[in-house]
């Protein structure tokens, strides 16, 4: 007996330390026999509950603050999540402001009040400069100015709730401008408590190792798809043969990536038999759209295609956030130049291919 008594009392203390969470949520009654979700900030399930005369309630314990989304039809909202909150969210106002009685929801509620204040007042005096036709430089100098004391309150904001789940969110939020480095977000990460498993932090980080990894200067990173024929194909079958590639990330759906096409057709045909290789990489299309843009377009140098199901393709892994995005890779399969576009294009080739001769 004594043995069980020992057991047990562990459980008993560590359950005495999770005190759990309450979110009750209040809803139009159209949603009624539907169901509200709890998602964490990944987007991953955690549970659901039925809605009911405009009403829901999400109850679970935690060891430790958590960030939450709660969709509700087609609304959603952040949830800060801490040990003994009691949460309430009404889903009838708008914007929706989940309150808990002076916790971390309500702190951030007060952080988002003076952001919109700030933007607010930023948008009347830049108008009034406007309607005052001031110079183009003076309205500038304005913005920038404005700018620079949002960005010093999101700043202190960070610092201020370095130690909780609000730090992370607005570091998440701001990272991209505020700390665009992967070296800054390192950084950040060690003084910000919880910002190494925030989702939006996480993302950028891999997306910013990515980004230097393919980087100019890099060895090139290789991928496979399917050639004009079905056939199973890697870049690395056209890399280091001996001839510069010209790679053209594209898709049948993207204006300007047909309008390239014709650059691209004239680069293939006047140095296919001098050491340039010009190849197509087609994201997000269907096998048939592939093939009719290849018609249509007169295109006769190789190409990959990725099927549109294919989510991890050729050009996440150079980080391609726009379309058409074109590179040269060398010979020895040195990534070379990036974002090449339309006559700077054109010259960049002439003049690599002189150098080659």
């Amino acid at each position: 007996m004594k043995k069980l008594i020992l057991l047990v009392l562990p459980f008993i203390i560590a359950s005495c330390d999770n005190k759990g969470f309450t979110i009750e949520g209040t809803i139009t009654e159209q949603l009624d026999s539907t169901y509200a979700y709890l998602m964490n900030d990944k987007e991953e399930f955690l549970d659901s509950c039925l809605i009911s005369k405009g009403k829901f309630t999400f109850s679970d314990t935690i060891s430790d603050q958590k960030v939450y989304l709660v969709h509700m039809g087609s609304q959603r909202t952040v949830v800060f999540v801490e040990n003994g909150s009691n949460i309430k969210i009404n889903a009838t106002e708008s914007p929706i402001k989940p309150t808990d009685n002076g916790g971390l929801n309500d702190k951030y509620n007060t952080i988002l009040d003076s952001i919109a204040k700030q933007a607010a007042a930023m948008r009347e005096k830049e108008n009034k400069l406007y309607e005052a036709n001031m110079t183009p430089d003076s309205i500038r100098n304005f913005k920038k100015g404005e700018y620079d004391k949002l960005y010093a309150y999101y700043r202190a904001e960070i610092s201020t709730n370095k130690d909780n789940q609000i730090g992370a969110v607005i570091f998440g939020m701001t990272a991209r401008v505020l700390y665009p480095t992967l070296e800054q977000i390192d950084s950040m990460c060690n003084e910000v408590k919880y910002a190494k498993d925030n989702a939006i932090v996480q993302s950028l980080r891999e997306e910013l190792l990515i980004k230097d990894k393919t980087k100019e200067g890099k060895p090139f990173t290789n991928f496979g798809g399917l050639s004009e024929t079905g056939k199973l194909v890697k870049l690395s079958d056209f890399v280091g043969k001996d001839n510069y590639v010209l790679v053209d990330f594209w898709a049948s759906w993207c204006g300007p990536c047909k309008a390239e096409m014709p650059n691209l057709v004239k680069l293939h045909n006047k140095y296919k038999d001098k050491g340039l290789t010009v190849l197509g990489v087609n994201i997000s299309d269907t096998e048939a759209q592939f093939k009719g843009t290849l018609k249509l377009q007169g295109i006769e140098y190789p190409q990959i295609h990725i099927p549109a199901h294919v989510k991890e393709n050729g050009a996440t892994l150079y980080n391609v956030k726009s379309i058409p995005h074109i590179m040269l890779i060398a010979p020895d399969g040195t990534i070379l130049k990036r974002g090449l576009r339309g006559e700077e294009m054109m010259k960049y080739i002439d003049e690599i291919m002189n150098e080659k001769k």
